[in-house]
């Protein structure tokens, strides 16, 4: 029996979930504190580790808490909304004898991304908040946490699995946002929900490593295309979307084969780069760029020569930390083969040695810097271990046939 089979016949007690929840809620506090609450289906809140009551009014009179319970009437799984503010909420329901909604969990709010200026200023003009307590509430709001996406994923992931003894993968929750769309936007704006559906879509392109899905969506020349129809006006609205969006890229990626490590790391500079993003344009295109980064890993891993797992352990650190000082001890001490052993293991399965490995690893990523930030070829040069700026462009004309300087100027994105 499977693990998915098997916690479906779990039944677990209202002392068992309480005691596996306050477990989770204390681990969570050493790294993020995460806001964890219990509310009953009639709206009442029963227990929150919230320092302010602040949270549990905004997630309320929102109409959050009316619009979650009447989604846990009729649907099971977990629930993650979003606003337009950036903030997010998940919501796991825990189940009577008859199947109905009994209690909901909720984990947040946490922030996708941090409170931008314009966020800020969009808020200083919302006629629904009382001017005099708009300074409160922003600094309340700076107060949250920035969560990454994918983090807050697997939060709720664990949430859901403490509460009903079952494990689930990301593809199995809902996203909803319940923003009523302006006036400005709506006759852009598409659907959020459908949009993100995992099993079918582009993102599905990602899991499989796809390199021709241009050639099925023959409306699009490319993914920028797709997000026109929900990016609407609002540069928050847009910054939330994209932030999820690229969570799913990055869940769909590990599903594709690609480590957990390699995954984020290949990631962090494009979600850093929605923060500061200032336009539509620029939204979409880092979107774009992790999008088919991604695709391209995963088809990339799916055609790689069938290497022992010892050999991909390898490889998959070396992808991983290419800023770190790598060298054959450190990898054999972490696989368990003598320095000699590995060097020959790997060479004789993947054709070069390690220090050509690491060498050609780090001109990749070298060339993922050129593209997607402004830093400068020297700090590039010295973060990669090349020693100088000569030898770096050198190493680096050999293996792509142009220079970093030139490689920038036909490649860049930003």
């Amino acid at each position: 029996m499977d693990k998915e089979k098997e916690s479906e016949n779990l039944q677990l007690s209202s002392d068992e979930v309480a005691m596996r929840v306050g477990l989770l809620t204390d681990l969570l506090q050493c790294g993020t504190q995460m806001v964890v609450s219990t509310y009953t289906v009639s709206g009442t809140l029963l227990t929150t580790n919230a320092k302010h009551a602040i949270y549990d009014t905004l997630f309320r009179s929102s109409g959050r808490l009316d619009e979650a319970i009447a989604f846990g009437r009729e649907n099971s799984g977990p629930l993650i909304i979003t606003t337009k503010y950036g903030l997010m909420w998940s919501v796991i329901y825990e189940q009577d004898e008859d199947a109905e909604a009994d209690l909901l969990y909720t984990l947040g709010p946490v922030l996708s991304s941090p409170l931008m200026e314009e966020t800020i200023a969009d808020i200083l003009k919302n006629p629904q908040i009382r001017a005099s307590w708009k300074p409160k509430f922003i600094r309340y709001l700076k107060a949250i946490k920035t969560i990454p996406v994918p983090e807050f994923f697997r939060d709720t992931m664990m949430l859901h699995y403490c509460v009903t003894g079952r494990y689930i993968k990301a593809s199995e929750m809902t996203f909803q946002s319940f923003e009523e769309p302006d006036d400005a936007s709506s006759g852009r704006r598409g659907n959020y929900a459908d949009f993100f559906a995992f099993e079918s879509g582009i993102i599905n392109y990602i899991r499989t490593g796809d390199i021709h899905y241009k050639e099925k969506i023959p409306s699009a020349s490319s993914t920028l295309h797709l997000f026109e129809a929900i990016i609407g006006e609002s540069i928050p609205v847009a910054r939330q979307y994209a932030t999820v969006f690229c969570g799913h890229c990055i869940q769909a990626a590990i599903e594709g084969g690609i480590s957990p490590d390699s995954a984020y790391t290949k990631s962090a500079i494009y979600l850093k780069n929605l923060t500061i993003a200032t336009t539509n344009a620029e939204i979409m295109q880092v979107c774009h760029c992790l999008f088919e980064d991604l695709l391209f890993q995963v088809h990339n891993h799916k055609g790689r020569p069938a290497w022992s797992k010892e050999i991909v352990a390898c490889t998959d650190y070396i992808d991983a930390h290419p800023c770190e000082k790598l060298g054959i001890d450190l990898l054999a001490d972490r696989i368990g083969y003598s320095r000699y052993y590995l060097s020959k293991k790997f060479k004789t399965e993947t054709g070069m040695s390690i220090n050509s490995y690491i060498k050609k690893s780090r001109i990749e990523h070298a060339s993922y810097l050129l593209v997607t930030t402004r830093m400068s070829i020297d700090d590039i040069s010295e973060q990669l271990h090349f020693g100088n700026r000569n030898f770096f462009s050198k190493v680096f004309k050999d293996e792509t046939g142009s220079s970093p300087a030139q490689f920038r100027e036909a490649h860049r994105h930003f």
